[in-house]
């Protein structure tokens, strides 16, 4: 009697497998990670492979943007229009963060760029503009995206623009800020997008998405020649 039940048990084994061959079910490829050091991980050593990326931001209400990076130092170059603003250009390499001001906006009109330095002591302003191109550089950064004590609390495979992905989807604290982050990566561990959501106490959810693409096409960075560089005033007071 245990031959046969033995025997019955494999044979329905046999036939569900045939089953599901025969339907065509597909089987995933897609690999996953239970970590965010895990992920964060493999992001690195795919992204730093492919050398560079252009990404484009969706700031939401705050306007929109597009960043071209190189995935070794992470030097990028930027333009962005917040709202109904002129666009306004940021190049950021080791040797400094450099903005140009719209046409005839520029405290000198023949020196478009100013040098400005989030750790300015003496100018609060430079400040203030370099911690707009930190940020927004920082969200096209990948590395950015995990910080310590990130919590994978959900991943499911989804198709992205006709891409197979795996969705993340984490708790993150930045600054002191909880945020929901949502982290679409491809087969070769690559972001194809990235979605944060930001709660503001008194006001409306801030979003911003990073949508990924042309992994491994070169970028152009060129900071300002000294002669392009103008004088940042202070503010009043």
């Amino acid at each position: 009697m245990r031959r046969n039940r033995a025997a019955v048990a494999g044979f329905a084994v046999v036939v569900s497998a045939a089953l599901s061959a025969c339907t065509g079910e597909p089987t995933s490829t897609m690999r996953s990670f239970d970590t965010p050091q895990a992920l964060a991980e493999a992001n690195r050593v795919a992204v730093e492979g492919r050398k560079s990326v252009t990404v484009d931001l969706d700031l939401a209400t705050n306007g929109k943007g597009s960043c071209g990076l190189r995935t070794d130092d992470f030097a990028a170059s930027c333009r962005i229009s917040i709202a109904d603003a002129e666009e306004v250009a940021y190049v950021m390499v080791p040797a400094g963060i450099f903005v140009r001001i719209p046409q005839g906006q520029a405290p000198q009109p023949d020196k478009p760029w100013l040098r400005i330095d989030p750790d300015d002591p003496d100018n609060e302003l430079s400040r203030a503009m370099a911690d707009v191109a930190v940020h927004i550089r920082d969200t096209a950064d990948i590395r950015k995206a995990l910080p310590e004590g990130a919590r994978i609390v959900d991943k499911a495979e989804e198709s992205v623009s006709g891409k197979q992905t795996v969705r993340y989807t984490a708790n993150v604290t930045v600054n002191g800020q909880a945020s929901v982050l949502k982290l679409w990566v491809d087969d070769q561990d690559l972001p194809v997008r990235s979605e944060v959501r930001t709660p503001v106490e008194g006001g409306d959810t801030v979003q911003v998405v990073a949508n990924y693409r042309d992994w491994g096409v070169p970028v152009d960075i060129a900071p300002p020649t000294q002669d392009q560089i103008g004088e940042l005033p202070a503010l009043p007071g």
